[in-house]
């Protein structure tokens, strides 16, 4: 399976193949800043599997919650965060979920930093819920 996207000016383009390793939808702050909503979506493939094919990007570097760095790479031209790396996933990218030409197949069953979500939000009966995250060391809410 090959998937397609990239940034909302068309500069940034980017191509992925095979299956996510996850999916999940993150409540913590810096997503909410960093998307202006209250939540980001990231699907996280192996490293190998996601090939930028246009445009170049900027890299913005924070510590997460979590305490780990993790680096954002978006668009210089529109700002769009198309990806990002992590160092507690050093094999792995995040790709940011509305950043794919089709989006159908997004189908998120985890949600982490959910003691950070907005207080309007309701989570799916089937998706795991956690209060924080870490990839692999979490606490459920």
């Amino acid at each position: 399976m090959q998937r397609t996207g990239g940034c909302a000016c068309g500069a940034v383009r980017y191509e992925v193949t095979g299956d996510p390793l996850r999916i999940a939808v993150c409540h913590c702050k810096d997503c909410q800043r960093r998307t202006g909503s209250a939540f980001g979506i990231g699907c996280v493939f192996p490293k190998d599997a996601v090939k930028l094919v246009q445009g170049a990007t900027k890299t913005f570097e924070r510590i997460s919650n979590a305490g780990n760095w993790i680096r954002m790479q978006f668009c210089p031209e529109c700002g769009s965060t198309v990806t990002w790396d992590f160092q507690a996933l050093p094999q792995a990218t995040g790709i940011a979920g509305g950043s794919f030409d089709d989006t159908s197949w997004i189908d998120p069953k985890l949600h982490v930093w959910t003691k950070s979500a907005l207080q309007w939000m309701t989570f799916p009966d089937d998706a795991e819920v956690l209060a924080e995250s870490n990839f692999g060391q979490a606490t459920t809410s």
